[in-house]
Protein backbone atom coordinates (compact mmCIF):
# COMPACT_ATOMS: atom_id res chain seq x y z
CA UNK A 1 0.00 0.00 0.00
CA UNK A 2 1.26 3.47 -0.92
CA UNK A 3 0.13 6.66 0.83
CA UNK A 4 0.91 10.06 -0.70
CA UNK A 5 -0.07 12.64 1.93
CA UNK A 6 -0.52 16.43 1.64
CA UNK A 7 -1.33 18.88 4.41
CA UNK A 8 -3.69 21.32 2.70
CA UNK A 9 -5.08 24.65 3.87
CA UNK A 10 -7.81 24.12 1.26
CA UNK A 11 -8.66 21.65 -1.50
CA UNK A 12 -11.50 20.58 -3.78
CA UNK A 13 -12.39 17.43 -5.75
CA UNK A 14 -14.85 17.06 -8.58
CA UNK A 15 -15.78 13.84 -10.44
CA UNK A 16 -15.55 14.26 -14.22
CA UNK A 17 -16.33 10.86 -15.75
CA UNK A 18 -16.18 7.17 -14.81
CA UNK A 19 -13.20 5.13 -15.93
CA UNK A 20 -13.74 2.89 -18.94
CA UNK A 21 -10.82 0.59 -18.06
CA UNK A 22 -11.97 -1.00 -14.81
CA UNK A 23 -14.73 -3.36 -13.66
CA UNK A 24 -17.95 -1.26 -13.98
CA UNK A 25 -19.48 -2.95 -10.92
CA UNK A 26 -16.76 -1.42 -8.70
CA UNK A 27 -17.42 2.18 -9.78
CA UNK A 28 -19.18 4.10 -7.04
CA UNK A 29 -21.85 6.77 -7.67
CA UNK A 30 -20.46 10.11 -8.84
CA UNK A 31 -19.91 12.72 -6.14
CA UNK A 32 -20.62 16.41 -6.55
CA UNK A 33 -17.81 18.91 -6.05
CA UNK A 34 -16.58 18.84 -2.45
CA UNK A 35 -14.35 21.33 -0.65
CA UNK A 36 -12.24 20.82 2.48
CA UNK A 37 -10.28 23.22 4.65
CA UNK A 38 -7.24 22.44 6.82
CA UNK A 39 -7.29 18.76 5.81
CA UNK A 40 -4.84 15.93 5.26
CA UNK A 41 -5.34 14.72 1.68
CA UNK A 42 -4.12 11.15 1.21
CA UNK A 43 -3.85 9.53 -2.22
CA UNK A 44 -4.08 5.79 -1.60
CA UNK A 45 -2.82 3.08 -3.94
CA UNK A 46 -3.84 -0.42 -2.89
CA UNK A 47 -1.31 -3.00 -4.07
CA UNK A 48 -1.65 -6.63 -5.04
CA UNK A 49 -0.89 -8.31 -1.72
CA UNK A 50 -2.34 -5.73 0.65
CA UNK A 51 -4.44 -7.13 3.47
CA UNK A 52 -4.97 -6.90 7.22
CA UNK A 53 -1.27 -6.46 8.06
CA UNK A 54 -0.79 -3.53 5.70
CA UNK A 55 -4.06 -1.95 6.89
CA UNK A 56 -2.91 -2.06 10.51
CA UNK A 57 0.46 -0.56 9.59
CA UNK A 58 -1.24 2.25 7.64
CA UNK A 59 -3.72 3.01 10.43
CA UNK A 60 -0.87 3.26 12.93
CA UNK A 61 0.97 5.59 10.59
CA UNK A 62 -1.93 8.06 10.68
CA UNK A 63 -1.44 8.35 14.44
CA UNK A 64 2.20 9.27 13.81
CA UNK A 65 1.15 11.79 11.13
CA UNK A 66 -1.38 13.35 13.54
CA UNK A 67 1.41 13.77 16.08
CA UNK A 68 3.56 15.40 13.38
CA UNK A 69 0.97 17.68 11.75
CA UNK A 70 -1.79 17.87 14.28
CA UNK A 71 -5.09 16.03 14.06
CA UNK A 72 -7.23 17.19 11.14
CA UNK A 73 -9.84 15.73 8.76
CA UNK A 74 -8.46 12.97 6.51
CA UNK A 75 -9.52 12.86 2.86
CA UNK A 76 -8.92 9.43 1.25
CA UNK A 77 -8.63 9.57 -2.53
CA UNK A 78 -7.96 6.36 -4.52
CA UNK A 79 -5.07 6.59 -6.96
CA UNK A 80 -4.03 3.44 -8.82
CA UNK A 81 -1.21 5.14 -10.71
CA UNK A 82 1.27 5.12 -7.82
CA UNK A 83 2.31 1.47 -8.34
CA UNK A 84 2.69 -1.09 -11.12
CA UNK A 85 1.60 -3.75 -8.60
CA UNK A 86 -1.86 -2.27 -8.11
CA UNK A 87 -4.58 -4.52 -6.75
CA UNK A 88 -7.70 -5.65 -8.65
CA UNK A 89 -10.57 -3.19 -8.30
CA UNK A 90 -12.66 -5.30 -5.92
CA UNK A 91 -9.72 -5.76 -3.57
CA UNK A 92 -8.91 -2.05 -3.72
CA UNK A 93 -12.49 -1.04 -2.87
CA UNK A 94 -12.54 -3.44 0.09
CA UNK A 95 -9.19 -2.24 1.44
CA UNK A 96 -10.20 1.42 1.11
CA UNK A 97 -13.40 0.69 3.01
CA UNK A 98 -11.53 -1.14 5.76
CA UNK A 99 -9.00 1.68 6.05
CA UNK A 100 -11.81 4.19 6.48
CA UNK A 101 -13.43 2.00 9.15
CA UNK A 102 -10.19 1.56 11.11
CA UNK A 103 -9.46 5.31 11.06
CA UNK A 104 -12.98 6.12 12.26
CA UNK A 105 -12.51 3.62 15.11
CA UNK A 106 -9.32 5.48 16.09
CA UNK A 107 -11.28 8.74 16.36
CA UNK A 108 -10.29 10.40 13.07
CA UNK A 109 -12.67 12.42 10.92
CA UNK A 110 -12.58 10.66 7.52
CA UNK A 111 -13.97 11.53 4.08
CA UNK A 112 -13.60 8.79 1.47
CA UNK A 113 -13.91 9.98 -2.13
CA UNK A 114 -15.58 8.03 -4.93
CA UNK A 115 -13.84 5.07 -6.57
CA UNK A 116 -13.43 4.68 -10.33
CA UNK A 117 -13.86 8.29 -11.49
CA UNK A 118 -11.45 10.63 -13.23
CA UNK A 119 -11.25 13.69 -11.00
CA UNK A 120 -10.49 17.35 -11.33
CA UNK A 121 -8.97 18.67 -8.14
CA UNK A 122 -6.95 21.51 -6.70
CA UNK A 123 -4.90 21.77 -3.52
CA UNK A 124 -3.23 24.60 -1.63
CA UNK A 125 -0.48 23.15 0.56
CA UNK A 126 0.94 24.87 3.62
CA UNK A 127 4.54 24.21 2.64
CA UNK A 128 5.77 23.72 6.18
CA UNK A 129 7.92 20.84 7.47
CA UNK A 130 6.08 17.55 6.96
CA UNK A 131 3.40 19.02 4.70
CA UNK A 132 4.14 16.35 2.07
CA UNK A 133 4.75 12.80 3.28
CA UNK A 134 5.03 9.53 1.36
CA UNK A 135 4.70 6.11 2.95
CA UNK A 136 4.74 2.54 1.63
CA UNK A 137 3.77 -0.63 3.48
CA UNK A 138 5.05 -3.95 2.18
CA UNK A 139 3.75 -6.30 4.85
CA UNK A 140 5.78 -9.41 5.58
CA UNK A 141 9.10 -10.36 3.97
CA UNK A 142 7.29 -13.35 2.48
CA UNK A 143 4.91 -10.98 0.68
CA UNK A 144 7.82 -8.90 -0.53
CA UNK A 145 9.43 -11.95 -2.09
CA UNK A 146 6.10 -13.04 -3.60
CA UNK A 147 5.81 -9.58 -5.15
CA UNK A 148 9.21 -10.13 -6.80
CA UNK A 149 8.25 -13.61 -8.09
CA UNK A 150 5.07 -12.17 -9.57
CA UNK A 151 7.03 -9.37 -11.24
CA UNK A 152 9.42 -11.94 -12.75
CA UNK A 153 6.53 -14.05 -14.03
CA UNK A 154 7.38 -17.03 -11.79
CA UNK A 155 4.01 -16.78 -10.03
CA UNK A 156 0.78 -15.65 -11.70
CA UNK A 157 -0.93 -12.46 -10.50
CA UNK A 158 -3.02 -12.76 -7.34
CA UNK A 159 -0.97 -15.71 -6.06
CA UNK A 160 -0.86 -16.22 -2.30
CA UNK A 161 2.28 -16.95 -0.27
CA UNK A 162 1.33 -20.62 -0.08
CA UNK A 163 1.28 -20.71 -3.91
CA UNK A 164 5.02 -20.00 -4.14
CA UNK A 165 7.02 -22.87 -5.67
CA UNK A 166 8.71 -25.15 -3.17
CA UNK A 167 12.19 -24.21 -4.38
CA UNK A 168 11.60 -20.58 -3.37
CA UNK A 169 10.82 -21.37 0.26
CA UNK A 170 14.49 -21.46 1.36
CA UNK A 171 14.62 -17.78 0.44
CA UNK A 172 11.67 -16.89 2.67
CA UNK A 173 12.54 -19.32 5.45
CA UNK A 174 16.11 -17.95 5.78
CA UNK A 175 17.77 -21.26 4.93
CA UNK A 176 20.45 -19.42 2.96
CA UNK A 177 23.72 -19.09 4.86
CA UNK A 178 26.06 -16.23 4.03
CA UNK A 179 29.73 -17.23 4.19
CA UNK A 180 31.60 -14.10 5.13
CA UNK A 181 35.16 -15.10 4.18
CA UNK A 182 37.12 -16.93 1.52
CA UNK A 183 38.31 -19.57 3.99
CA UNK A 184 34.77 -20.38 5.12
CA UNK A 185 33.63 -20.61 1.52
CA UNK A 186 36.45 -23.01 0.62
CA UNK A 187 35.69 -25.22 3.61
CA UNK A 188 32.01 -25.53 2.65
CA UNK A 189 32.98 -26.26 -0.95
CA UNK A 190 35.37 -29.04 0.06
CA UNK A 191 32.69 -30.66 2.22
CA UNK A 192 30.08 -30.42 -0.56
CA UNK A 193 32.52 -31.98 -2.99
CA UNK A 194 33.47 -34.81 -0.67
CA UNK A 195 29.83 -35.55 0.19
CA UNK A 196 29.06 -35.89 -3.49
CA UNK A 197 32.08 -38.07 -4.20
CA UNK A 198 31.23 -40.32 -1.25
CA UNK A 199 27.62 -40.76 -2.35
CA UNK A 200 26.56 -44.14 -3.66
CA UNK A 201 25.23 -44.48 -7.19
CA UNK A 202 25.66 -42.02 -10.02
CA UNK A 203 26.46 -38.51 -8.77
CA UNK A 204 26.63 -35.23 -10.65
CA UNK A 205 28.48 -31.97 -10.13
CA UNK A 206 27.68 -28.67 -11.80
CA UNK A 207 30.60 -26.32 -11.44
CA UNK A 208 32.78 -23.62 -12.88
CA UNK A 209 35.29 -23.90 -10.02
CA UNK A 210 36.08 -26.72 -7.61
CA UNK A 211 37.51 -24.44 -4.92
CA UNK A 212 40.59 -26.55 -4.33
CA UNK A 213 43.57 -24.52 -3.07
CA UNK A 214 44.20 -20.80 -3.07
CA UNK A 215 47.74 -20.06 -4.19
CA UNK A 216 47.60 -21.34 -7.80
CA UNK A 217 43.90 -21.69 -8.55
CA UNK A 218 44.13 -22.78 -12.19
CA UNK A 219 46.61 -25.57 -11.50
CA UNK A 220 44.65 -26.74 -8.47
CA UNK A 221 41.37 -26.82 -10.40
CA UNK A 222 42.92 -28.82 -13.22
CA UNK A 223 44.43 -31.26 -10.76
CA UNK A 224 41.24 -31.67 -8.71
CA UNK A 225 39.03 -32.26 -11.72
CA UNK A 226 41.51 -34.69 -13.27
CA UNK A 227 41.50 -36.70 -10.03
CA UNK A 228 37.69 -36.89 -10.09
CA UNK A 229 37.64 -38.01 -13.72
CA UNK A 230 40.31 -40.62 -13.11
CA UNK A 231 39.16 -41.98 -9.74
CA UNK A 232 35.34 -41.58 -9.70
CA UNK A 233 33.93 -43.23 -12.81
CA UNK A 234 30.33 -42.97 -11.58
CA UNK A 235 30.46 -39.16 -11.23
CA UNK A 236 29.39 -36.91 -14.09
CA UNK A 237 30.82 -33.38 -14.08
CA UNK A 238 29.25 -30.43 -15.92
CA UNK A 239 32.02 -27.89 -16.22
CA UNK A 240 31.42 -24.33 -17.49
CA UNK A 241 34.32 -22.18 -18.69
CA UNK A 242 34.26 -18.61 -19.87
CA UNK A 243 35.96 -19.54 -23.13
CA UNK A 244 36.42 -15.91 -24.12
CA UNK A 245 39.17 -15.74 -21.46
CA UNK A 246 42.42 -17.29 -22.84
CA UNK A 247 43.36 -19.00 -19.58
CA UNK A 248 40.01 -20.78 -19.37
CA UNK A 249 39.95 -21.74 -23.06
CA UNK A 250 43.40 -23.32 -22.61
CA UNK A 251 42.04 -25.26 -19.62
CA UNK A 252 39.23 -26.61 -21.77
CA UNK A 253 41.67 -27.72 -24.48
CA UNK A 254 43.71 -29.46 -21.78
CA UNK A 255 40.76 -31.58 -20.71
CA UNK A 256 39.86 -32.60 -24.27
CA UNK A 257 43.42 -33.87 -24.79
CA UNK A 258 44.00 -35.44 -21.37
CA UNK A 259 40.59 -37.14 -20.92
CA UNK A 260 39.20 -37.97 -24.39
CA UNK A 261 37.31 -41.02 -23.12
CA UNK A 262 35.57 -39.05 -20.37
CA UNK A 263 34.65 -36.35 -22.88
CA UNK A 264 33.37 -38.89 -25.42
CA UNK A 265 31.33 -40.84 -22.85
CA UNK A 266 29.78 -37.68 -21.39
CA UNK A 267 31.24 -38.11 -17.91
CA UNK A 268 32.95 -34.74 -18.38
CA UNK A 269 30.76 -32.21 -20.17
CA UNK A 270 32.23 -28.88 -21.23
CA UNK A 271 30.20 -25.71 -21.85
CA UNK A 272 30.86 -22.05 -22.54
CA UNK A 273 29.81 -19.86 -19.63
CA UNK A 274 28.21 -16.48 -20.23
CA UNK A 275 29.50 -14.98 -16.97
CA UNK A 276 32.88 -14.52 -15.32
CA UNK A 277 31.96 -12.82 -12.04
CA UNK A 278 30.23 -15.67 -10.24
CA UNK A 279 31.62 -19.04 -9.25
CA UNK A 280 29.57 -21.96 -8.12
CA UNK A 281 29.41 -25.58 -7.09
CA UNK A 282 26.05 -27.35 -7.37
CA UNK A 283 25.08 -30.86 -6.33
CA UNK A 284 21.68 -32.51 -6.26
CA UNK A 285 20.99 -31.31 -2.72
CA UNK A 286 23.27 -28.32 -2.06
CA UNK A 287 24.22 -25.00 -3.65
CA UNK A 288 27.28 -22.80 -3.21
CA UNK A 289 27.54 -19.46 -5.01
CA UNK A 290 30.75 -17.49 -4.57
CA UNK A 291 31.39 -13.90 -5.58
CA UNK A 292 34.74 -12.25 -6.32
CA UNK A 293 35.95 -9.21 -4.50
CA UNK A 294 36.08 -7.25 -7.74
CA UNK A 295 32.92 -8.17 -9.69
CA UNK A 296 32.79 -8.41 -13.49
CA UNK A 297 36.56 -8.72 -13.79
CA UNK A 298 37.47 -10.86 -16.78
CA UNK A 299 39.16 -14.03 -15.70
CA UNK A 300 38.29 -13.66 -12.03
CA UNK A 301 38.86 -16.86 -10.10
CA UNK A 302 38.15 -18.38 -6.72
CA UNK A 303 41.38 -17.00 -5.32
CA UNK A 304 39.65 -13.61 -5.46
CA UNK A 305 36.34 -14.51 -3.86
CA UNK A 306 35.30 -12.52 -0.82
CA UNK A 307 32.07 -14.22 0.28
CA UNK A 308 29.69 -17.03 -0.58
CA UNK A 309 26.05 -18.07 -0.21
CA UNK A 310 25.30 -21.67 0.76
CA UNK A 311 22.05 -23.60 0.94
CA UNK A 312 21.39 -27.29 1.50
CA UNK A 313 17.94 -27.94 0.08
CA UNK A 314 17.00 -30.36 -2.72
CA UNK A 315 14.24 -28.22 -4.25
CA UNK A 316 16.44 -25.13 -4.25
CA UNK A 317 19.37 -27.09 -5.74
CA UNK A 318 17.12 -28.49 -8.47
CA UNK A 319 16.03 -25.01 -9.46
CA UNK A 320 19.58 -23.64 -9.45
CA UNK A 321 20.67 -26.53 -11.69
CA UNK A 322 17.92 -25.47 -14.11
CA UNK A 323 19.19 -21.90 -13.85
CA UNK A 324 22.70 -23.17 -14.64
CA UNK A 325 21.47 -24.94 -17.76
CA UNK A 326 19.26 -22.06 -18.92
CA UNK A 327 21.09 -18.85 -18.11
CA UNK A 328 24.70 -19.63 -17.31
CA UNK A 329 25.46 -21.98 -20.20
CA UNK A 330 25.74 -20.32 -23.61
CA UNK A 331 22.91 -21.89 -25.64
CA UNK A 332 24.69 -21.06 -28.92
CA UNK A 333 27.20 -23.82 -28.29
CA UNK A 334 25.49 -26.01 -25.70
CA UNK A 335 27.34 -29.14 -24.66
CA UNK A 336 30.64 -29.08 -26.55
CA UNK A 337 31.37 -32.71 -27.47
CA UNK A 338 34.45 -32.59 -29.72
CA UNK A 339 37.67 -30.59 -29.88
CA UNK A 340 36.67 -29.22 -33.29
CA UNK A 341 33.46 -27.83 -31.72
CA UNK A 342 35.57 -26.34 -28.94
CA UNK A 343 37.91 -24.65 -31.41
CA UNK A 344 34.97 -23.27 -33.37
CA UNK A 345 33.42 -21.82 -30.18
CA UNK A 346 36.71 -20.26 -29.07
CA UNK A 347 37.30 -18.75 -32.53
CA UNK A 348 33.79 -17.27 -32.61
CA UNK A 349 34.22 -15.73 -29.17
CA UNK A 350 37.63 -14.33 -30.06
CA UNK A 351 36.14 -12.77 -33.20
CA UNK A 352 33.37 -11.18 -31.13
CA UNK A 353 35.93 -9.67 -28.74
CA UNK A 354 37.93 -8.34 -31.71
CA UNK A 355 34.81 -6.77 -33.22
CA UNK A 356 33.90 -5.18 -29.88
CA UNK A 357 37.34 -3.60 -29.63
CA UNK A 358 37.11 -2.38 -33.22
CA UNK A 359 33.77 -0.71 -32.58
Amino acid sequence: MILDCYQCSSCYFEDREPSSRIDPSTISPAQPRVTFNDALVVFVCVELYDGRQELEQAAEEFTALANLMGKRPIVLCPNVHLSIDRAPERQAVWVMGQLEKMLLEKGHEVHRLSFGHHKRYGMECNGNVGSIVGRRFYGSEEKQFLRLLTRLGVCPPQSLPEDMPSWARPLTERLLKVLGSRRETYNVARKMLQDQLDATGHSELWTCMLFEGERKPTEDYLSALSQIVENYHDVRVHRAFNLSVPGFSNEARYFFRKHPEAIESGRLRIYNSKVSDIEFLLTRNAVLLAFPQIPKKAGSHAGEISFGIYCKDEDFAKNLIQWYQTFLVDSRFGWICTESELDAAINELEEEKFQDRSD
